[in-house]
């Protein structure tokens, strides 16, 4: 490093704290610049804060209080729980729904950790780029502590995100197995079976819902008519016949959810296989309404495998 005989003279070095906190880290994964390091050095560390203390006192509470709560985070770093995604996230009565639903979080967990894979390739290269900066020797002494500040920087960000990297993978990893098990449901299906099946998605879904405002205050609600009737569904006779539901399940001495679903599937298979109410109004609304098999994808999906090994085979 260059001479420093010429430079200011100060009390305490801030940047050169940071530096050797830096050095004493063999794992560069599991760097991290304690707050008192900063806070806790230079002029501010004698200020004045609260609970009669100094700030240098108060950083070196908060340092212990990260340290102490730190556990914790290889807990709570994932958007859901396992029991989330089964009683809350994938909840539709309709199971094609669910896994669309599961389609859709994968779909968002890849585009971030996508995401997350290109930004650490490219502070890798920019950490490359400082280091080989740093070994010409040529940099003159704030020059090169500002270097090093930098990958100093770039080396905490590196592993603080980490946390939420696998917070991802965990979830990535909890909805593969809920997909696994949805399998057993169908073993396999198309686009063109997701299609037929829309009509039984939606309508579970309204009923549900008439359900609860029937539940709330005795009658359905003027967005779930109109959501019934495109449909194909009276309204008027769907809430006669959750009127009468409701009243059997306040007098049952059941009390899981077992009865509303029995309801649900009930009489979403009367309506769209016997009285075939959806077909109805496609065509009084003049379409057909059968769905084009030349506009999906006909490879079937979900399929149940049994992966038999071979010798001589990974």
């Amino acid at each position: 490093m260059s001479d420093e005989k010429n430079l200011p003279s100060t009390e305490v070095k801030i940047y050169e704290e940071v530096l050797k906190a830096v050095a004493v880290v063999d794992d560069k994964q599991e760097i991290h610049i304690p707050v008192s390091t900063v806070f806790g050095k230079g002029a501010l560390a004698e200020m004045n804060s609260f609970g009669g203390r100094s700030l240098a006192e108060n950083a070196q509470m908060v340092d212990q209080a990260f340290k102490n709560t730190n556990e914790l985070q290889n807990i709570w770093n994932r958007s859901h729980s396992q029991w989330d995604w089964k009683h809350i996230n994938l909840s539709y009565h309709g199971d094609m729904k669910n896994v669309r639903q599961i389609a859709a979080e994968m779909s968002r967990k890849k585009m971030a950790l996508d995401e997350a894979k290109w930004r650490q390739v490219k502070n890798e290269i920019a950490l490359k780029k400082l280091e080989e900066k740093l070994a010409d020797g040529n940099l003159d002494y704030w020059k090169e502590i500002d270097v090093k500040l930098q990958i100093a920087q770039k080396q905490e960000g590196i592993a603080q995100g980490m946390m939420y990297i696998e917070g991802a993978m965990k979830d990535v990893l909890a909805l593969n197995e809920l997909y696994e098990e949805m399998k057993e449901k169908f073993d396999g299906f198309t686009e063109a079976d997701f299609e037929k099946e829309e009509s039984k998605s939606h309508l579970k879904r309204s009923v549900v819902q008439c359900i609860r405002d029937v539940r709330q205050q005795g009658s359905i609600t003027k967005g779930e008519q109109e959501y019934l009737e495109q449909i194909g569904v009276n309204p008027t006779k769907m809430q006669a016949r959750i009127r009468q539901f409701v009243a059997e399940e306040e007098s049952a001495a059941d009390w899981s959810t077992t009865s509303l679903h029995t309801f649900v599937a009930g009489v979403v298979d009367e309506l769209i296989d016997v009285l075939q109410v959806d077909r109805v109004r496609m065509e009084l609304m003049g379409f057909n309404p059968d769905h084009k098999d030349y506009i999906t994808y006909d490879k079937e999906v979900a399929k149940l495998q049994t992966l038999e090994y071979k010798e001589g085979e990974e």
